[in-house]
């Protein structure tokens, strides 16, 4: 049998993340973003979309390992490479439970963010 690629993605308001992290501030941030991701986000005007994307993202990897939504969030960090493609790190926490590759793409609009998640099963 071949094994099959798992996959997940999402899709979210801006607003609702401008939102969440104009109501509830550092308490939002701190919970769903690592300490990298809030400085890169913060670098940008655009800074809520960067946020809502790297959600996505997020959300799109929770489907992929089955875990609770909002379980692993600070395990897992979203990165750029030199090409400015995106990339997932897992913790090493995280990679006992999915020790598989996890391939990510996150792209935004004015007004959504969507993120995906493929995990290449070998």
């Amino acid at each position: 049998m071949v094994p099959r690629p798992l996959s997940g993605i999402d899709i979210i308001e801006i607003d609702r993340i401008k939102s969440a992290i104009e109501r509830y501030q550092d308490g939002f941030i701190n919970r769903i973003y690592t300490p990298n991701e809030i400085a890169y986000c913060e670098k940008f005007f655009c800074k809520y979309e960067k946020y809502a994307a790297r959600f996505a993202v997020k959300e799109a990897v929770a489907k992929v390992i089955k875990s609770g939504p909002r379980a692993f969030f600070l395990e897992m960090e979203i990165q750029i490479d030199t090409n400015g493609a995106p990339f997932l790190i897992l913790s090493d926490t995280l990679k006992k439970i999915f020790p598989y590759e996890i391939e990510i793409s996150m792209s935004h609009c004015k007004a959504y963010a969507v993120g995906m998640a493929t995990a290449i099963l070998a």
